[in-house]
């Protein structure tokens, strides 16, 4: 079992400081259409550099860019080390008992017990692909209870080899890994709606302000998505006149170039929509990005994309408490923040 290590106390640290954190958000229309009002958004804990989150019972486990792993109620309490000496373990998934942590060389299990304390550490896969400056995973647990996990491009354009620009699965042993998708540049988040699966994919940059854009996309098992060939449908840097290896399957939505979409969840409490996380552009002139936007789906297909919130800094993933509420990380804040109507 990993050491507890105090970082931060909800009640003891935020209250007797004398410190509020409250911030006015403005919520999309629900599904009647109906405007909802500002919405309360809360510090619920502070966890440095706080990426993909996972909801385990009781207990939020935040993977990070760093080498630790934290936990802390999903209620909101004090934070602490439940994992460390990982090499940027953004990804953390839970199925059965077990948390799952997918960092930049292996995937990792451990036993979750009560109070969200971790024994039996293993690693189930090594060698994960090199994939260079994009090397934070994402991982989560299919409908079918296999684990799935991004595997980035290597580069901003280039052609990526072996299983780098790769979503795979696997069984949660480690065994059996299969490429369920190819062709994309860096994919940091996924979800599945009425048991199919969506996945953002990051465009590359240096191309202009206005192209390519971001994509949403919808998984066939084992398809091709463009890259480096194409971003959405526009043809790349340095690739216009090659023939790519198999047809494109192009994005089911398209968002603005440079947001950086990253993490999805389908929200019951949204009727089923999609919230995903805008990390922002870092070198478009006009910045755009940082938000949370709202995707509204129609017969199993996303239709339009409205702000959900603003002002959570830099944010990384999105997902579901037990009641309902919306949580969000941020990593440049160390930040997860609670949004309740």
């Amino acid at each position: 079992m990993e050491a507890a290590v105090d970082i931060f106390s909800l009640k003891a640290g935020l209250l007797s400081a004398g410190i509020r954190f409250l911030v006015f958000a403005s919520v999309a229309a629900a599904a009647s259409g109906l405007e909802l009002g500002p919405a309360q958004a809360t510090l619920l804990a502070r966890v440095p550099a706080a990426r993909e989150m996972a909801v385990c019972g009781d207990t939020l486990f935040v993977g990070t860019k760093g080498s630790l792993v934290y936990s802390l109620p999903v209620s909101g309490g004090r934070v602490r080390v439940a994992a460390s000496g990982f090499s940027a373990p953004n990804g953390v998934a839970c199925s059965g008992g077990h948390l799952f942590v997918a960092s930049r060389n292996n995937v990792t299990a451990f036993d979750i017990g009560p109070g969200g304390a971790l024994s039996g550490r293993r690693d189930i896969r090594q060698g994960l692909a090199n994939s260079g400056v994009h090397s934070f995973r994402y991982i989560g647990v299919g409908p079918d209870s296999r684990l799935y996990i991004s595997l980035g491009s290597p580069c901003n354009i280039c052609l990526p080899r072996g299983l780098q620009g790769t979503i795979v699965s696997m069984n949660q042993d480690g065994s059996d890994l299969q490429r369920i998708a190819w062709g994309v540049r860096n994919s940091v988040g996924f979800d599945w709606h009425s048991g199919a699966m969506f996945f953002t994919d990051n465009g590359a940059d240096r191309m202009g302000d206005n192209v390519p854009p971001d994509e949403l996309n919808g998984l066939r098992p084992g398809g091709f998505y463009g890259f480096p060939y194409f971003g959405g449908q526009v043809r790349l840097k340095g690739f216009q006149n090659s023939r790519p290896p198999a047809q494109q399957i192009p994005p089911v939505f398209e968002f603005q170039a440079h947001v950086a979409t990253l993490g999805i969840h389908f929200f019951r409490s949204l009727g089923g929509d999609a919230l995903v996380a805008e990390h922002g552009s870092w070198n478009r002139s006009v910045p755009v990005g940082r938000q949370v936007v709202r995707v509204r789906f129609q017969g199993g297909r996303p239709v339009s994309a409205t702000t959900f919130v603003r002002g959570v800094g830099r944010p990384v993933d999105v997902n579901e408490a037990p009641d309902g509420s919306v949580l969000v990380s941020d990593d440049a804040g160390g930040a997860i923040y609670a949004f309740r109507q």
